[in-house]
């Protein structure tokens, strides 16, 4: 099921999790994560996310279904983070625009220090 979400879960005491992935070409896999309002998700991904050996441009983009107003955002190549604005289950999408399957490390980090947003200073 090309839908299907599979959930995130931490190890008691963790706040991060790195996890090896592999996202089918042209395709997207899709993750829920449950966070508190105030928390901070920082998604990075690494290894073989370059176009191509000449183009190191991100083949690989992250997205969270976040609400415009409520949550804060901030992304660039191959990271995403939210501050979350409401307590809930958020979904995290990892898009390939790849020819081929790609396989990658995802890191996903919660965190309850503001200052861990990367979007910088509420103006």
């Amino acid at each position: 099921n090309a839908r299907a979400q599979t959930p995130i879960t931490f190890a008691k005491g963790a706040s991060s999790k790195t996890m090896t992935i592999t996202v089918k070409a042209k395709s997207a896999n899709k993750y829920t994560i449950t966070v508190k309002k105030g928390q901070v998700v920082n998604l990075s991904v690494s290894g073989n996310i370059g176009v191509s050996k000449t183009n190191d441009f991100p083949v690989i983009s992250l997205d969270m279904n976040y609400e415009e107003g409520v949550d804060r955002t901030q992304d660039g190549e191959a990271y995403f983070s939210l501050l979350a604005g409401r307590n809930g289950k958020y979904i995290i999408t990892v898009s390939s625009g790849a020819k081929e399957a790609r396989t990658f490390k995802l890191e996903v980090k919660v965190s309850d220090n503001k200052e861990d947003f990367l979007g910088g200073e509420e103006v």
